[in-house]
C-alpha cells in the first residue's frame, strides 16, 4: 500500500542540512501527487462524497455566512475564509504525503467554524469577538463552546435528540490524535510508513492506507462543519430564488440558490437527517425569511438586463 521511494535520494546531494531538506522534500513531489490522485479517482470507494464536499467549501462555505450588521462587525468573513483555506491545504498537504499537516488543518478549520459561530453567539459580546479576531485573545476551548451553544436554541433541540455536541467532540479529538501524536499509530514513522531517518531527515512517502483514513476525515470534517453552519444559518437548508427576485444585486451573503441548498442537504450526514428535515418544515426563522424573500416582485427581464449592463 506505500509508494516507493529512491532511497539513495541522499546520495543525490552533497548540500547543507537547510538546503538538503527542502530538495529532499520536493525531490518526487509530482510523482507523489499524481500517484495519491489515481489512487483517489480509481480506488477510494467514496470519491463522489468527497468532490461533492470539495464543491461545498469551494464554491459555496462563504456564502452561508450570515450577513447581519452585528455579525460582521464581530467577526466578518475572517473565519469563514480561514476555514477555506485550511481545508484547502488539508488536501495539498493529504496529496504530497503530509499528513500530519494534513489532519492538523482539519482541526483548524473546525475549530474555525466553532468558534466564528459561538463569537457571534448569545453566549459573547462584541468586545470578546474583536479581541480574538484582532489576536488580542486566545481561542476558547472547543468544549467550552459546545458547551455554552448547547443550552439554548437549536443547539440544545439537536444536542438533547442526537448528542451532537459529543459527537462533535468525538470526531475533534480523533483528528486530534494525529497533532498531539497519541502514540505510535499517529506517528510520522506509521502514517508514512518510515523506516529510515538518516543525516536528520527522511524522504516523504506517500501510505494509501493513510491517504484514504484522510479522505474520510476530509468527508467527516466537511459534514460537521455543514451541521454547524445549518444550526447557525438553517436558511441555507432551503433554496430560495435569489436571481429572481434580486437579480445580480442580491443580499450579501447568508442565502442559497435551490442547487446550492441540494448539496447542504447532501452533505448532512445520515444520523441527522430527519432533525433538518423536520427544521425545514418548523424554524421560525426559515419561514420568515422565506416569506421575506417571496414578498419580493420576480425583476422583469428588462430590470435584469439593465442589472447586467450597469455590472459591466
Amino acid at each position: 500500500m506505500t509508494e516507493n521511494i529512491n532511497t539513495n535520494i541522499f546520495d543525490k546531494y552533497n548540500l547543507a542540512p537547510l538546503d538538503r531538506k527542502g530538495k529532499i522534500f520536493v525531490d518526487g513531489i509530482e510523482e507523489r501527487m499524481s500517484y495519491s490522485l489515481e489512487f483517489i479517482k480509481s480506488q477510494y470507494p467514496n470519491f463522489e462524497k468527497l468532490n461533492l464536499t470539495i464543491e461545498f467549501i469551494e464554491y459555496h462555505h462563504s456564502d452561508a455566512v450570515n450577513a447581519d450588521f452585528e455579525d460582521l462587525v464581530r467577526v466578518g468573513y475572517f473565519p469563514s475564509t480561514e476555514a477555506e483555506m485550511e481545508l484547502d491545504h488539508s488536501i495539498k498537504h493529504a496529496l504530497i504525503g503530509s499528513y500530519k499537516a494534513a489532519f492538523a488543518d482539519l482541526r483548524r478549520a473546525i475549530e474555525l467554524t466553532l468558534t466564528s459561530i459561538y463569537l457571534t453567539s448569545e453566549h459573547t459580546d462584541k468586545q470578546e469577538a474583536v479581541n480574538w479576531v484582532t489576536s488580542q485573545a486566545n481561542t476558547p476551548f472547543v468544549s467550552d463552546m459546545l458547551k455554552k451553544l448547547a443550552r439554548s436554541g437549536r443547539y440544545k433541540n439537536i444536542n438533547d435528540n442526537y448528542k451532537w455536541s459529543d459527537n462533535l467532540k468525538q470526531f475533534y479529538w480523533n483528528i486530534s490524535d494525529f497533532a498531539h501524536n497519541k502514540g505510535e499509530l499517529k506517528s510520522y514513522r506509521h502514517l508514512n510508513e518510515t523506516n529510515f531517518f538518516m543525516s536528520g531527515t527522511s524522504a516523504p512517502r506517500v501510505n494509501l492506507q493513510t491517504l484514504y483514513i484522510f479522505c474520510d476525515a476530509f468527508i467527516a470534517c466537511v459534514e460537521e462543519i455543514v451541521v454547524m453552519l445549518s444550526l447557525y444559518n438553517p436558511v441555507i437548508l432551503v433554496g430560495l430564488p435569489m436571481f429572481e427576485k434580486f437579480g445580480t444585486n442580491p443580499p450579501m451573503s447568508g442565502f442559497y440558490e435551490e442547487h446550492q441548498a441540494e448539496i447542504v442537504n447532501q452533505i448532512i450526514p445520515i444520523k441527522y437527517k430527519v432533525f433538518f428535515e423536520n427544521l425545514k418544515q418548523t424554524d421560525e426563522e426559515i419561514k420568515g425569511i422565506v416569506d421575506w424573500v417571496a414578498s419580493h416582485p420576480d425583476l422583469t427581464k428588462e430590470q435584469i438586463e439593465e442589472q447586467l449592463k450597469r455590472d459591466k
